[in-house]
Formats: structure tokens, sequence, C-alpha cells
């Protein structure tokens, strides 16, 4: 089974970036290396060969009363601290790229890119993922035989914003007791609680 994982910001800070040095490192130029807003799925670790500087700064009063999480999905990447990172390594590596980062206590973390995207092996279930009149996903589906060889992917379909992941890197994040993250089988699902509860919210 695949899984969805989705930062759940209920309960846990966002990770922030660093705008001033990503200024200075990336420019205005190049939209493809502004990392803090495009999901993009290419190679940066050799264009940000420095640690890159983030912050879990509260932004509200509410914000005040989050803890600060193991882990963190924003734009289709994901955060890791330490503990996160000696965990998931091992499972993860081939997926991806691992970029270092270092927080604003002078712990240092580290940003996981995914590069494994499903249409590249024609994995995306495309009769049975759809969206609405507004763009916006309402199922999403995937052929799990064409995918069965990584541990961590994203898709076009959804520009890249979203993770998901097979069944082991589930279990190694629950076995750890990593915070950070609501895990559901629900792959459309944008939303840290079931999608039924969001409904009754709005």
């Amino acid at each position: 089974m695949l899984y969805n994982l989705i930062f759940n910001y209920h309960k846990y800070i966002r990770m922030m970036w660093n705008v001033e040095q990503i200024d200075s490192i990336a420019g205005f130029d190049d939209v493809n290396r502004r990392i803090e807003m495009n999901g993009i799925p290419i190679r940066q670790k050799e264009f940000f060969s420095e640690a890159l500087k983030v912050s879990f700064k509260p932004q509200s009063a509410k914000e005040k009363k989050l803890a600060i999480p193991d882990l963190c999905v924003l734009s289709g990447r994901l955060y890791l601290n330490e503990k996160a990172y000696e965990v998931l390594h091992d499972l993860i590596q081939t997926d991806g790229e691992f970029l270092d980062l270092i927080d604003d206590r002078g712990q240092p973390g580290y940003l996981f890119n995914p590069l494994r995207v499903a249409e590249d092996v024609d994995g995306l279930d495309v009769n049975l993922s759809k969206k609405d009149q507004w763009g916006q996903v309402v199922s999403l589906a995937f052929h799990e035989d064409k995918v069965k060889d990584w541990n961590v992917f994203r898709t076009e379909f959804n520009t890249y914003m979203q993770i998901y992941c097979q069944e082991q890197v589930k279990d190694a994040i629950e076995a750890a007791g990593l915070t950070g993250l609501y895990i559901t089988n629900d792959l459309a699902n944008i939303f840290p609680e079931e999608q039924s509860a969001v409904t009754k919210l709005n």
C-alpha cells in the first residue's frame, strides 16, 4: 500500500527558509533555483553547497504553543532533524538527494529532495486520477507495480507538491516515534485530517 505524507500544522511549527541567504546564492533570474518556492524535482545539492539556514520561529500567538517537528513536508520536499535522518537515510537515499541545513538554534538538519516522479515510469493511473473544475485533485491513484522499487516519490499531477511513500517508510516513521506528519492512504488528501472532517469544517 502507498501512503501520503502530510505536514501536521495543527501541532507543529513549519520550517521557514532564510530568504536572504537564498537570494544571495540563487539570485532572481532562475526560478528553478528558488528552492523556497519551487518544488520542481531537479538536483539542487551541487548548487546549494553550503548549509542552508532555516528556522522554526512562531509567526503568531497560536504558533507559540506548537512544537518543533522531527519531519516537515514543504513544497514536496522533506525536512529531517538528525533523529529522523538516522532513521530514514538508508530507506530513501536512492530516491533523491539530501541538502544540509542549519537551524536558528544551531542544530543541523537535512532537506530531502525527492527526484522520483511517477509519470517517468507511467506510474500514474490516469483513469483513476481526477481533478475538479478548479484544477484541484479529487482522486489520485498509482500503478503500484510500476513504483514498487521506489520508497519515496512524487507526481507531476499535483505539481510535485506532495510526497508519497511505501509502507516500510511509514512503518519506520511510526516505529521511531518521529513527529510532524499526518500519514494517510488517502492519496488525494492535502489536509492533516480525514477529508470528511475537512468537509464538515468547511
